[in-house]
């Protein structure tokens, strides 16, 4: 039994439809994508996750194949290869957020990859979001996990990626006039956000359009000071009380990552200069709530074991996946080994 199996009773929790926000801050000279994951609960590990190696995704019947051309740093909490959110070492940042109107494409030809799998290729594969974008069409998402994206590069070129009525919805440039995201769909977020533009004191609360409107709000006023600060205090304006668990902004333009934690409030933050990116080096691991300041230094190498402590923690904390097998669980722990390291 592969993740993908376990991971389509995400579909039936309730409440995650106000699930995480995303703001893209785009001026090129101070380029950051900030990102409130809000779940039930918090575990999970900071990857700095290699290049060079071939991979396989774990849907069945044709799985998508592929080689990691970039580095990333990515945060996961359903195991390796399967990210919340992450960067890769061009500048590449992405995120996902709940959407319960998404639907993906029918089945067809091409190889298949599962709804967060995706995000790993993204990051994998593409140095920029044009990149990124010309992969869409490669490959299909096969899931029932109802979810939508965003992406920023280092030059602050940011998209929306959705899949509605079994359609890849793509929006960037002079389509993107609010580059945030939330969990409805991007059309109905702009109706709201212009609905409210003359009493901006309507989108209070934490619902999604009201979260996606101060975001808005806040990506088209940072002027000057630091814009990592200014990305966390809008994280915090649009945090969800008792559920934002983990608190993440992104510097494409210098490759670093900070992040807080619902656990662990202390600033963190990490890059990749210094690092032997290559696979011929282990995959690092770090958990998400260690340390304080740069945590560089902290990361250890990924051990499988690890990555199976980290899937039952979170499968048996889950409602709904609690029943999954523990041999289910050690199958799917194991399938990042099934990958293959090209440098020699």
């Amino acid at each position: 039994m592969r993740r993908l199996l376990f991971l389509l009773g995400l579909a039936l929790l309730p409440g995650l439809a106000e699930a995480c926000t995303t703001v893209a801050f785009t001026d090129p000279a101070r380029a950051v994508l900030a990102y409130n994951f809000d779940f039930h609960i918090g575990q999970g590990v900071v990857l700095i996750n290699k290049r060079g190696l071939d991979k396989t995704s774990e849907t069945k019947g044709d799985p998508a194949r592929w080689r990691a051309r970039y580095a990333s740093i990515t945060f996961n909490m359903f195991g390796r290869d399967s990210p919340m959110t992450g960067m890769n070492e061009a500048g590449l940042a992405a995120s996902q957020m709940w959407l319960d109107e998404a639907r993906y494409e029918a089945a067809d030809g091409r190889p298949t990859i599962g709804v967060v799998e995706w995000l790993q290729y993204v990051l994998d594969t593409s140095a920029s979001v044009d990149e990124a974008l010309a992969n869409i069409s490669k490959l299909r998402i096969e899931s029932r996990i109802p979810l939508h994206y965003k992406l920023m590069d280092a030059s602050g070129h940011a998209a929306v990626v959705e899949f509605l009525d079994g359609e890849a919805v793509i929006r960037s440039g002079e389509a993107l006039p609010h580059a945030a995201l939330a969990n409805d769909t991007y059309v109905r977020s702009l109706e709201f956000a212009a609905d409210t533009a003359a009493g901006p004191a309507q989108a209070t609360g934490s619902g999604s359009l009201a979260r996606f409107t101060r975001a808005a709000l806040a990506q088209r006023s940072l002027r000057d000071g630091d814009p990592i600060a200014f990305a966390f205090a809008t994280l915090a304006d649009v945090a969800q009380p008792q559920r934002t668990q983990w608190s993440i902004v992104y510097d494409t333009a210098r490759r670093t990552v900070h992040w807080q934690t619902r656990v662990n409030k202390l600033a963190r933050s990490a890059g990749f200069a210094g690092l032997d990116l290559t696979c011929a080096a282990p995959t690092m691991l770090l958990g998400i709530d260690e340390g304080a300041g740069d945590v560089g230094l902290r990361f250890r190498p990924y051990r499988s074991e690890d990555n199976e402590r980290l899937l039952v923690e979170t499968v048996k904390a889950t409602p709904f996946l609690s029943g999954i097998d523990d041999a289910a669980l050690h199958e799917s722990a194991l399938w990042p080994e099934t990958s293959i390291c090209q440098i020699k």
